[in-house]
């Protein structure tokens, strides 16, 4: 897949709302049509630094797709953990790729995936 359609792809993916399974790396040509602030969110988001030394990229959406999954946060410890549905087993998300007091357009938790690997993270707004 080309690397202009994977971008649109996460956007698109996000935009469809948040549903269990995994992303479907479908190029469809709706998905120009997401406002440009958007597009160029997605175009411009990126690894944190800890996640950069770990990846041989530093875009998001150069690799990684989003995933459609449910998420869930554990409040118990002194900081949240947050964990996604990959299929039917809970993963932590690493902190290193979390950036915190950020969200994607959406408001709503967003992740990437690499090859099965986490990459980029935003939790959402707090209260949602």
């Amino acid at each position: 897949m080309q690397r202009a359609s994977t971008r649109y792809l996460c956007v698109a993916i996000v935009m469809a709302g948040l549903l269990t399974g995994t992303a479907d790396a479908r190029w469809k040509p709706e998905y120009a049509n997401a406002p440009q602030a958007v597009q160029d969110w997605y175009r411009n988001a990126q690894l944190t630094l800890q996640a950069q030394r770990r990846f041989p990229f530093k875009n998001c959406c150069e690799n990684a797709d989003v995933v459609k999954t449910q998420f869930r946060v554990n409040k118990s410890t002194s900081g949240d953990e947050w964990y996604w549905l990959d299929d039917k087993n809970w993963r932590r998300i690493p902190d290193d790729i979390i950036h915190w007091g950020q969200s994607a357009p959406s408001k709503q938790p967003t992740l990437f995936v690499y090859q099965g690997q986490e990459t980029c993270f935003w939790p959402g707004e707090p209260g949602i």
